[in-house]
């Protein structure tokens, strides 16, 4: 038999209550907050000329042992162009946010960072949420710039095998 709680409901009965009472509440909050159409915040775009180079990757703030952050502001309905300073279009980019200007990264994900444009001077992303975030970029180069060039109708079959020709 069904235990019962002291108003009369079984325990499983309140459960399914409770869950269902907050899945509305949480719902309620969130109604019509997923995109910047609803936002009450004027869209804005804002360059990010800081950064470095290492190597072949660009990192648009420092983030080891001696020093974190700040990472770049981003709230809703923004556009961070980050001038990358590579010397080419970054083939891989990945994009973390924290909640705070130096606080724990964590990856981005569907609309909290849309990918608007990269080339071989800037990425430009958008926040398209009604939260406000601190973003961080990492963006980087092949190692070897020649292995990323896309085979011309010159090439021979070979050379885009990587054959040298030898035994």
């Amino acid at each position: 038999m069904a235990q019962r709680a002291p108003h009369g409901l079984s325990m499983n009965a309140r459960q399914r209550l409770v869950l269902s009472a907050a899945v509305i509440a949480f719902s309620a909050t969130s109604y019509g907050c997923s995109s910047t159409s609803s936002c009450t915040r004027d869209p804005d775009t804002v360059t990010v000329a800081d950064g470095r180079v290492i190597g072949n990757t660009y990192i648009s703030a420092p983030n080891d042992a001696q020093q974190r952050g700040p990472w770049a502001f981003f709230p809703p309905a923004r556009t961070l162009i980050f001038e990358h300073h590579l010397d080419g279009i970054p083939y891989q980019i990945a994009i973390w946010l924290a909640f705070q200007p130096v606080g724990t990264l964590a990856p981005s994900a569907g609309n909290l960072s849309i990918r608007q444009e990269s080339d071989d001077a800037t990425i430009a992303i958008k926040n398209d949420s009604c939260s406000e975030y601190w973003a961080w970029v990492e963006a980087s180069l092949p190692v070897d710039p020649a292995a990323a060039r896309a085979p011309s109708s010159g090439d021979s079959i070979e050379a885009m095998a990587g054959a040298s020709g030898g035994p």
